[in-house]
């Protein structure tokens, strides 16, 4: 027997099966906003993509735009963001686009909330936010399979520092989620699919550290890995299939659930965040190249929590290293960090970093040195 505790997230709608142009009306409706700010990337500005269609239906409502956030949400943008918030009877943030776009989004209110103004105030801000919920309204039409419109936690790029510094609130996640497949159109595929590898990498650090002491979470993580598993493949061999996209799109939300309920993510998060952070290399990229070896290294104290796993992915009795790594190979994703620019002589220093998350340890086996990290990392690269 276990003990636990299930707190529900915030109160967060979650709307799909229909078109934007249906969707984002009844989302303005229900939280009875008319005063919007867009935010998205320029990429997605077009009138006929994602971006461009929700500002023509927000139309006259809309009182500004901000097209273009950079690679991990800068602080210049999310100031960006901010100011036009201040707009007077601004009630609600329509945020359409990838990882960076909707952490920007949510820095931005949480910003705006504690009176950031400028880099000065950033230290204030590492030490306390106010209790207050994030203002305003954040409506979230995300174009990959990140998940971080889900989650009450968002990073953005301290200039101060070079690195990502992450702000938190119980309520700073969407408050309304619009998923069509349309709006998934003309993310480029390795962005689409790296960015499905890793809600899976989500699906199975959930599985793994949950371990039968989050039932909820690992419920959505198991059937959320089956939809990601089936949907990454058919939305690799027919780019247009929208069943297929609706079931990533689903199987994302699935598979982040565990972390939006505050279950720690695994080894490959730890091991992959100095590498990133370093190198510039993306979130699923990483994950795509990491996890396999990652369950590799776990999997002699693990194959109990890898078996269901495995059978979730449709390969029961195959090693889940070995059933990760077919799929990285069918959506031609890559396998090998040194083929990224991942410098070999910064591993070592990588794999100390890497020590310093607390997220490394539960995967199921310890790292008990830095060396044991440096063997996943060169097994990787």
């Amino acid at each position: 027997m276990f003990k636990g505790r299930y707190t529900p997230p915030q109160r967060q709608i979650v709307i799909y099966g229909e078109p934007l142009e249906e969707m984002l009306p009844k989302a303005l409706s229900e939280l009875w906003a008319r005063q919007t700010v867009l935010v998205t990337s320029q990429s997605l500005a077009g009138p006929k993509r994602a971006g461009g269609r929700c500002g023509a239906i927000l139309g006259d409502g809309c009182t500004d735009r901000i097209e273009g956030i950079g690679r991990d949400a800068p602080f210049a943008d999310v100031m960006n963001i901010v100011g036009a918030l201040r707009h007077k009877g601004t009630e609600a943030m329509v945020a359409v686009g990838g990882g960076s776009v909707a952490e920007a989004a949510k820095s931005a209110r949480i910003c705006l909330t504690n009176n950031v103004a400028e880099t000065d105030d950033l230290a204030r801000l590492a030490l306390s936010t106010t209790s207050a919920s994030p203002r305003p309204y954040l409506i979230s039409v995300p174009t990959t399979l990140s998940g971080a419109e889900y989650t009450p936690a968002a990073g953005f790029l301290n200039p101060l520092t070079g690195r990502k510094q992450i702000v938190s609130h119980a309520d700073l996640a969407a408050d309304i989620v619009l998923l069509d497949p349309t709006a998934t159109l003309d993310t480029p595929e390795e962005l689409w699919l790296s960015s499905g590898l890793r809600a899976v990498d989500h699906a199975i650090a959930t599985w793994c550290s949950a371990a039968g002491s989050a039932p909820m979470a690992e419920a959505s993580a198991l059937q959320g890995l089956r939809l990601l598993t089936r949907g990454l493949r058919a939305s690799k061999a027919r780019p247009e299939d929208l069943n297929a996209r609706q079931d990533c799109q689903l199987g994302s939300w699935q598979t982040i659930q565990g972390a939006a309920q505050g279950v720690r993510l695994g080894p490959s998060h730890a091991i992959g965040r100095p590498i990133t952070g370093q190198t510039g290399l993306p979130q699923g990229v990483a994950s795509a190249i990491l996890l396999p070896h990652v369950l590799r290294y776990t999997a002699p104290e693990t194959s109990h929590l890898h078996a269901p796993l495995a059978e979730a992915m449709g390969s029961p009795g195959q090693p889940l290293a070995d059933t990760v790594a077919e799929l990285v190979k069918d959506l031609g994703l890559p396998t090998r960090l040194g083929a990224q620019g991942v410098p070999a002589d910064a591993l070592e220093q990588m794999a100390e970093e890497a020590m310093l998350h607390p997220e490394l340890q539960t995967g199921g086996r310890r790292f008990d040195s830095p060396a044991q990290v440096l063997e996943v990392l060169r097994s990787a690269w």
